[in-house]
């Protein structure tokens, strides 16, 4: 066995570890996932895609009001049971999308917990109209990270039932 061949036999198995054990922990769940949403508990229906980087949430009726702590906006969320939520949350932020169509939308974020099976956390989510869309959330990478697997094979793995639903 020459140099090269040596030191990639103890390569090799050392990536495969590393990726097994990477692996190890995370939970696995379906491309599509019931998720409930901050204190108000609205299920909706959530596609993961671990190709977005954040998440994005179908948002009706959006108001922008100032306050002296800055802009908050208003939005409705129908969950999958036909529930209707109003929910009023601070803008930590805007983002700049670009669309596959040509152009940047601009599109408040805010902070929201998100329920997906047991696990509960608060992260940043962008509102727009998804109303052309199957799902009223697409849930991102920042979010998945370090927590799930996405298998595209599966759907509806867990249920969304975590200990803590009070935060925002």
């Amino acid at each position: 066995m020459n140099a090269r061949e040596w030191v990639g036999a103890l390569i090799l198995p050392a990536v495969l570890a590393t990726s097994t054990a990477s692996a190890a922990g995370l939970v696995t769940v379906g491309w599509i996932e019931r998720v409930k949403l901050g204190a108000e508990g609205i299920t909706v229906e959530a596609k993961l895609d671990t190709g977005a980087l954040t998440s994005s949430l179908h948002a009706a009726d959006l108001r922008w009001s100032s306050r002296a702590d800055g802009d908050w906006v208003e939005f409705d969320v129908i969950g999958a049971d036909g529930v209707h939520a109003r929910f009023k949350r601070k803008v930590v932020r805007i983002s700049r999308v670009k669309r596959a169509s040509g152009g940047v939308t601009e599109r408040p974020v805010v902070l929201m917990g998100l329920c997906l099976g047991s696990h509960y956390r608060v992260t940043e989510v962008n509102l727009t109209d998804r109303s052309g869309f199957d799902y009223e959330l697409l849930i991102g990478r920042r979010f998945l990270a370090h927590y799930f697997a996405v298998d595209s094979s599966r759907l509806y793995t867990v249920k969304a039932a975590c200990a803590d639903n009070g935060k925002r």
